[in-house]
This record gives C-alpha cells, sequence and structure tokens, in this order.
C-alpha cells in the first residue's frame, strides 16, 4: 500500500469526513460532560479530551483495517468476522480471522498490554469463547488462536496469558501469543508488510503529529457555524436539543457558545 494511500485512510477513519460535525454531535448528545461544577478542566479541555480518546480507540480499528487488507496481499482468504453467539448469547466478532489450506486463524489484536487484572481475564475469556465458536463454525479445519499485541514495548500481562495457554488442555487448538514484528516473523515468515506499516506510521508522525488538536471555536468560528447549518439540515432534532430550554443545554450554550453568535438565526 502506497503512503498516500494509508494516510487518507487513516485521516478518513480517525478524524472522519468532517471532525466539526463529529465534535458538535458530541457536545449535544453528552451535555452532562461538560457542565457542572464537579470536573477540574473547562468544558473544552474536556472536549479535547473526549475527543483524543475517541481517536485512540479509532487508531486501533483503523489498524485493525490495514492488516485485514494485508492478510488478503499475504494470499489469505478473510472469513466472516462476525461469529454468531456464544452460549450465553452474547455476539462474538474476530478483530481478524482467515484461512489459508486446512487452517483457520482467529488474530486477537490490541495495540498494547496494559490491561488491569479485571480486563486481562475477561479478554483471554471472550479469546477462549471464540476458538470454542470457530471449531463448531469449522470442525473439519485446524484452528489456530493467537493474541497479537502490535506495540512490543509493554507487556505487562504477558506470564498470565503465557500461562493461560499453556493450561489450556485442549490439544485440538494451537494457541499463540505474540508481540510487534514477532508476529509476521514467526508466524507469517514475511516482515515486508510489517516494516510497511512501520515506515508509514513513522512517516505520518513525522509530518503530521506535531500539530496540536485544537477545537474550532463554537461560538464564533466560520468552520462551525458551517456545521450548525449542515446539522440542522441533516439533524434538525440535535439542533432543537441545543436550541432548547432544558437545564442542561442553557449550561451547555453558556459553556460553548456564551454570545451566541454562531446559534443567530437557526
Amino acid at each position: 500500500m502506497d503512503y498516500e494511500r494509508f494516510k487518507q485512510m487513516l485521516k478518513r477513519e480517525i478524524f472522519g469526513e468532517d471532525l466539526n460535525y463529529q465534535i458538535l454531535k458530541t457536545v449535544i448528545e453528552n451535555p452532562y460532560r461538560y457542565i457542572g461544577i464537579f470536573r477540574i478542566s473547562s468544558a473544552k479541555t474536556k472536549l479535547i479530551q473526549n475527543i483524543t480518546q475517541s481517536c485512540e480507540i479509532k487508531f486501533g480499528d483503523f489498524i485493525e483495517n490495514i492488516f485485514t487488507i494485508y492478510l488478503e496481499e499475504m494470499g489469505y482468504e478473510n472469513l466472516n468476522k462476525n461469529l454468531g453467539s456464544d452460549e450465553e448469547g452474547n455476539l462474538l466478532s474476530a478483530d481478524q480471522v482467515f484461512k489459508k489450506l486446512n487452517t483457520v486463524t482467529l488474530i486477537e489484536q490490541k495495540i498494547r498490554d496494559d490491561h488491569d487484572s479485571t480486563k486481562k481475564r475477561g479478554q483471554y475469556g471472550n479469546f477462549i469463547k471464540k476458538i470454542k465458536k470457530l471449531k463448531i463454525l469449522y470442525p473439519n479445519s485446524q484452528i489456530v488462536g493467537i493474541m497479537w499485541f502490535t506495540d512490543d514495548s509493554l507487556k505487562k500481562n504477558k506470564n498470565y496469558y503465557l500461562e493461560s495457554i499453556s493450561n489450556n488442555t485442549d490439544n485440538t487448538v494451537n494457541l499463540k501469543i505474540f508481540y510487534g514484528k514477532d508476529l509476521f516473523i514467526e508466524y507469517f515468515n514475511n516482515t515486508l508488510y510489517w516494516n510497511e506499516l512501520v515506515e508509514h506510521l513513522t512517516r505520518y508522525r513525522q509530518e503530521e503529529c506535531n500539530n496540536i488538536l485544537s477545537v474550532p471555536d463554537l461560538d464564533n468560528s466560520r468552520e462551525m457555524h458551517k456545521a450548525l447549518i449542515e446539522m440542522k439540515q441533516n439533524e434538525p432534532k440535535l439542533i432543537r436539543k441545543l436550541l432548547s430550554n432544558k437545564e442542561e443545554y442553557i449550561q451547555l450554550r453558556a459553556e460553548f457558545f456564551p454570545t451566541q453568535q454562531n446559534l443567530k438565526g437557526l
């Protein structure tokens, strides 16, 4: 994948086609995040924090999507990631599930291994549920299950996962854990795509990541006025909420629209 395509995918999937519109939507749909006296930061600072957290989550999704493309380019057949339900009726979805010859491989993909004790147990439990489901869906295939943490700089729970895998009594499945590049070295025997991913991310950081995330002034900026007009056309219920006499929206307008300049004419 060339760098320009990579960059455009990253920007589209993380920041969306119109970040300003999404910012407005976040504010209007979640007023209680930004109002009230029991917070140490300003409403705008809290908004930037929320946007940053959202971008981190979307970045993980983006890496999953890139890896799905790489799997196809490496000659694997991507299978349906929606695995159906477990025994309790909970929907199961794989990060990656693919086939080559008679082997079906599941990869549970996370950016870094930094979960606390409760989350790590839940993550491993879900991993095993998906393996059991694959055995039902593909009874005539060899099943391989892999936990892959893309960033190898943090291995907080490695010993726990290794111990859990070693204690697995189901000899019909092959369970593994990898960090970073090792997945491509030891399982795919192909580091070309890993090197490309690192090169593209490094270039993107050099070109883009020094730009500090900023939010246009919701009250006065032309960008936000344009987004408000667009929202009035596409989602008028949200505008009615914003302009309503409900206490939470009165407070919200006081925080983000003190002069109400951009609200005039709505």
